[in-house]
């Protein structure tokens, strides 16, 4: 598939003309920011898709929250995975909402033409499909206009010396181009890795039932026949076979730790460097413009740049926070802390939100609180995730409450609103990464309550919520007493 061509975004022309009055406009969009906005997101999905995969139980458990994972990078309206094992081929389909079955059945004679043609098979009808539905139902995505079969993306799954063994294909409500290709092409080599690796643990495992059978009933026999003794001989060579197996899928299971590895080095170098270039020149360019006192429109122009730059770092260290929580590697500096100050620290940097919103932030500090034992930016960064949340779902001229107590050894936090509450069906996936409720009615990445759990476990207390739905929530956490 050769990719889209897209059409360069003009720059108007700013310099003065000789004679002209003088004029500043507002600086264009820079179409590198969604670019790069883009590009994270992908390797953020990659990231999370790559640890389904290396933990991979079966599709329905494994490629299907992938294939969800994956229409947040993709707006895909069909997904067929082929597989061919013991002379059986099955092919797997996932539709997208409100599909019509005419659409789905031209879907899957793509899918057929193109595997038959993959195997170098003389028909379709001679690759002897089953069919069976996925379980994942892909979001509903409107057709755009583009050429029809750059729409459709279709990779062999194969891994290295081995044969190809089946083939995904992905259709897109858009033509799709070389990144999405690349990117796909990503995600179909760890799938195809994590379909070997299933495969060979499930002959493994055929392997050696079979063997102790025939153990069991050669022992049983007293190994009378020259034919029992010789099966009895050969299992130590199937055990040394079994052996090797299990070292090549040790050395996959290395490999796709290294990808994930990878991709965290890609992020917090190859993103994040260049990040901090554009926040610290925005930065130059804002204290230039004050200096020379620039018209207010570009000022609006270079503070939506860092605040785009400002977010999308935010988005950078969540994901290295995260990862080093999973790898058990998040750095916890603890020391005797004042968590009252910590509070007003809190409150302090939400004052201009709150102003904004029209909330009213108060606090309730238990008098002479003993000191904890914590890194106080951790949690510092569990108050603003949590007060964070709180001014989201708080509408204007509602109560949001800070609250610190010591209770036995520990020291108790409390962030409570008069918001719309939580449903007791949600609650149980609140802290889970990338979980939004279907109420939620405000941007977010789903990270911040599963990293302020990290936080909180790695100090050795816990977060929960209280909640009752149309009554606010109150969310609390513990942290040791110094």
């Amino acid at each position: 598939m050769s990719p889209g061509r897209r059409k360069k975004a003009s720059h108007p022309d700013t310099r003065e003309e000789a004679r002209g009055p003088r004029t500043r406009g507002l600086p264009p969009a820079d179409p590198s920011f969604a670019s790069l906005e883009q590009a994270y997101r992908r390797l953020e999905h990659l990231y999370e898709i790559s640890k389904l995969f290396a933990s991979f139980e079966s599709v329905a458990q494994s490629f299907d929250p992938a294939l969800g994972i994956l229409a947040q990078s993709l707006p895909l309206r069909s997904a067929v995975l082929i597989q061919t094992e013991n002379g059986q081929s099955r092919m797997i389909t996932w539709p997208s909402e409100l599909q019509d079955s005419e659409r789905m059945q031209a879907v899957r004679r793509h899918a057929e033409d193109s595997y038959a043609y993959l195997v170098g098979a003389e028909s379709t009808e001679s690759l002897a499909l089953t069919e069976q539905p996925g379980k994942t139902l892909l979001p509903r995505q409107e057709l755009r206009q583009g050429d029809a079969e750059k729409r459709f993306i279709v990779i062999p799954l194969v891994v290295a010396q081995h044969s190809l063994f089946g083939a995904l294909q992905l259709e897109a409500a858009m033509a799709l181009d070389k990144k999405d290709l690349i990117f796909v092409n990503a995600i179909a080599n760890q799938l195809a890795i994590a379909l070997d690796r299933d495969r060979a643990w499930r002959r493994d495992i055929t392997r050696r039932e079979d063997a102790e059978d025939e153990r069991a009933q050669a022992e049983e026999r007293g190994a009378t026949s020259d034919r029992d003794r010789l099966v009895a001989e050969s299992l130590s060579d199937k055990y040394e076979a079994l052996a090797s197996e299990n070292a090549r899928l040790y050395k996959q299971s290395q490999l796709s730790v290294r990808v994930r590895e990878q991709i965290l080095g890609v992020v917090s170098h190859d993103l994040k460097n260049p990040l901090s270039t554009i926040f610290m020149a925005a930065g130059a360019l804002a204290q230039r413009g004050a200096l020379e006192g620039q018209a207010t429109e570009i000022s609006q122009g270079i503070g939506r740049i860092q605040r785009a730059a400002e977010r999308m770092m935010r988005l950078i260290d969540d994901l290295l926070d995260f990862a080093s929580i999973e790898l058990g590697q998040l750095s916890i500096k603890r020391q005797p802390n004042d968590a009252g100050s910590m509070i007003n620290e809190t409150l302090a940097s939400f004052e201009r939100v709150a102003k904004e919103h029209r909330l009213k932030m108060t606090f309730e500090v238990e008098p002479r609180l003993p000191k904890i034992f914590c890194d106080r930016d951790r949690i510092l960064q569990v108050l603003s995730n949590l007060v964070g949340n709180a001014t989201k779902v708080t509408a204007a001229g509602g109560h949001i409450t800070l609250k610190v107590e010591a209770h036995e050894n520990q020291s108790v936090f409390a962030v409570a609103d008069d918001g719309p509450g939580i449903r007791v069906d949600d609650i149980k996936h609140l802290f889970d990464r990338y979980w939004r409720s279907g109420e939620a009615k405000y941007r977010g990445t789903g990270q911040g309550l599963a990293i302020s759990r990290g936080i909180v476990d790695a100090h050795g207390g816990r977060i929960w919520v209280e909640s009752e739905w149309g009554h606010g929530a109150t969310f609390r956490f513990t942290v040791p007493l110094a």
